[in-house]
């Protein structure tokens, strides 16, 4: 009997000990210093070049009246912060021909790790991105204006 009891006594000492390391394990993902909630991203933070990877929906017609057509894309987006632009180049196909474009844009980062890129170009077209680890992978999702040929686009940009 007594030795059923140090049995259960180690045990919850065991359980005890894994979960104290579990909660010291997860500490530093809820602290200010991994970034989350600190303020402090700069447009510093998104520099270099950017593997871009994306999925979406295009539209026909006036409004996005028409039909909707799939489209994938990927390339290489290279983000300048003293100027705070952007030089991409992208391979893409929208229902089942391939394309490829150059574009030029500018980009913002807000203290919180929310930025946008403004692409120019003779259509206006806009992304809002999140800096994911510490500027290790940018993920965005398509805002442009209303009435553009893009119905719905995600994606991730990886650091290269």
């Amino acid at each position: 009997m007594k030795n059923s009891n140090i049995t259960k006594n180690r045990m919850r000492v065991a359980l005890l000990l894994v979960l104290a390391a579990s909660v010291i394990g997860l500490a530093p993902a809820f602290s200010d210093s991994a970034g989350a909630g600190s303020g402090s991203f700069s447009i510093n933070d998104v520099s270099g070049n950017y593997v871009d990877h994306a999925e979406g929906w295009d539209c026909t017609g006036n409004n996005c009246s028409g039909k909707f057509m799939p489209r994938s894309l990927v390339g290489l987006v290279t983000f300048t912060p003293a100027t705070g632009t952007f030089h991409a180049y992208w391979i893409a196909r929208l229902a089942g021909e391939n394309h490829t474009a150059v574009i030029d844009g500018s980009y913002t980062v807000d203290a919180d790790g929310h930025g946008t890129m403004t692409f120019i170009a003779a259509f206006p077209k806009q992304r809002d991105f999140y800096i994911v680890n510490g500027g290790a992978e940018l993920k965005w999702i398509n805002t442009d204006p209303p009435s553009t040929f893009t119905a719905s686009a995600i994606g991730t940009m990886t650091k290269q």
